[in-house]
């Protein structure tokens, strides 16, 4: 029952935060001259005549979760009644704007460009939900309970605090350990950085002291270069995480958990809370593929030979180096799929019947913003349609997703005509200027 109370209070503190903070914003642009019809997430949105302009009809949505959405427009033509429906699905993520064009003849564009928000645009907790939380922290009789709570409200995305409400939970925390960990977790939601000082009053030792400001000196470097720093996972998730992928007794049902987890944009782990999941798993190329698509979540990746040692072979560790390489190069945060999961994609999409339906899902799987392709993977899927004008509008939808554009110009070879390659060209270098 006490859980449940921890629980139902932090999620409407977050509730409650929620239309205080910008973290993102979603617009929807359609263009045409036909009737419209908008739902996002089973959520009807009324079009006005603000929202048009000429032939095209612009949305704005700011309060939307950092979550996946569906959209789905619909158009009916004024003579004809004729409608048409299209729909996708789009991952929002945390300080990342999305763009979501429907342009004339029906295809889709995905837009997501970061935005530039800090600490100081956002809001702390207004004095009535702190005291609640407050209170909540006291009523719990142990210091560990105590410090989940804390923790908890530090780990949701829209809770803000000033440094005085954090010494005042704080104090109710007596162990150096645990409060030294709960400082550097506030430190992100810290709306008044200048005071954050104070908090070295509540460490007794110099060593925790000193430990604290490193975190501290180190997080502003890299906020500095970023705009924002990825924080790992807290411990009482990340431990809630790993047992519930543990109770998982099918070896494909723990890779496909921990293969969304990784690619899950909002989350983010030490080297050591990775390699724990990754050792849930036997096979050598699952780990391989693990470890090559957790190196984006890795909030220190000096410590990353924790996890390139769970490999046996040496050319698997010598195929991950290679992977580290090129990333850090390149600065690249796009994985292609994985070859077992592009290898069930396509079958399901080469076993469906009728060739409008391929064409259905094709769009809908270029236009998933989880999803990225190697020029080969999406060459194949290119192929499973047989008309020149579609496999010319998923060749530009797929543009995208490709994580080695320098070899896209193998998708030109499944145009027959000159025109249409002309068309793909002048695409991609619209896209990349």
């Amino acid at each position: 029952m006490k859980q449940a109370i921890i629980i139902f209070v932090t999620f409407c503190l977050a509730a409650s935060l929620y239309a205080q903070q910008r973290v993102s914003e979603t617009i929807i642009t359609v263009n045409g001259n036909k009737n419209l019809q908008l739902s996002l997430d089973g959520r009807d949105y009324a079009i006005i005549s603000s929202n048009i302009s000429g032939n095209k009809t612009t949305i704005s949505i700011s309060n939307l979760e950092i979550r996946q959405h569906t959209l789905v427009v619909t158009r009916t033509g004024k003579n004809s009644n004729r409608s048409e429906r299209i729909s996708t699905t789009f991952n929002l993520r945390n300080r990342f704007d999305m763009l979501v064009k429907v342009n004339g003849n029906g295809s889709l564009e995905l837009i997501e460009t970061k935005n530039n928000l800090q600490n100081d645009n956002y809001v702390a907790m207004n004095e009535a939900n702190f005291n609640i939380l407050l209170r909540n922290v006291r009523n719990q009789r142990s210091v560990n309970g105590k410090r989940i709570v804390i923790d908890n409200a530090f780990s949701v995305d829209n809770n803000y605090f000033t440094t005085s409400q954090v010494v005042q939970m704080l104090r109710l925390v007596n162990s150096e350990s645990y409060r030294l960990q709960l400082s550097k977790s506030s430190y992100p939601r810290i709306t008044d950085r200048n005071n954050f000082g104070q908090l070295n009053n509540l460490l007794n030792s110099q060593a925790s002291r000193n430990e604290l400001q490193d975190y501290v000196d180190n997080y502003d470097d890299v906020y500095d270069e970023e705009n924002y720093t990825n924080v790992a996972m807290s411990d009482a998730n990340f431990n809630a995480l790993l047992k519930s992928t543990q109770q998982q007794w099918q070896a494909n049902a723990k890779l496909n958990s921990l293969t969304d987890v990784f690619n899950s944009s909002n989350n983010y782990f030490t080297a050591y809370q990775a390699r724990q999941l990754i050792m849930l798993v036997d096979a050598e190329d699952s780990r391989l593929g693990l470890a090559k698509i957790s190196y984006r979540t890795i909030v220190d990746p000096t410590n990353f030979n924790q996890v390139a040692n769970l490999l046996t072979s040496q050319a698997s560790k010598d195929q991950l180096t290679v992977f580290i390489n090129n990333y850090n190069n390149s600065g690249t945060t796009t994985i292609a799929m994985l070859e077992s999961d592009f290898n069930t994609l396509y079958k399901t999409i080469e076993g469906q019947y009728f060739p409008n339906q391929q064409m259905s899902s094709l769009t809908t799987t270029f236009n998933n913003t989880s999803y990225y392709f190697t020029t080969a993977q999406a060459r194949q899927l290119i192929q499973l349609v047989s008309y020149e004008s579609n496999r010319l509008q998923l060749a530009k939808l797929s543009y995208r997703t490709i994580t080695d554009r320098n070899n896209f110009s193998q998708l030109y070879d499944i145009l027959s005509s000159q025109a249409s390659r002309n068309e793909l060209d002048s695409y991609v270098k619209a896209y990349t200027n």
